[in-house]
């Protein structure tokens, strides 16, 4: 990874962290994200992951999942200089085992 990936790694960290903490509160069911990027495909290798909780219903996790699109897009802008498609963008639900 070069120095400048190194870099744009921090502020895409911060970011999504920033956006995590603030969702964790405004949004129901949501508990987490995360990213993957392969450098020398970006940014169009960028992936943000949002999880929810398992117990949340199919239609409050699409409602919340939709508010959160445009969220991690204009937080992820400044950094990325481009808007991340809404298709580099999913949910998936955590699952406890118990």
């Amino acid at each position: 990874m070069r120095k400048s990936d190194k870099k744009l790694e921090r502020e895409i960290i911060r970011e999504l962290t920033r956006v995590c903490e603030a969702a964790k509160f405004d949004h129901e069911g949501f508990i987490w994200l995360t990213h993957e990027v392969d450098y020398q495909r970006f940014p169009q290798s960028l992936k943000i992951t949002l999880v929810f909780n398992e117990e949340v219903s199919e239609d409050v996790l699409l409602a919340e999942f939709r508010a959160l699109i445009p969220k991690v897009q204009s937080a992820l802008q400044p950094v990325i200089g481009v808007r991340l498609p809404a298709s580099q963008i999913e949910a998936c639900l955590e699952y406890t085992l118990q």
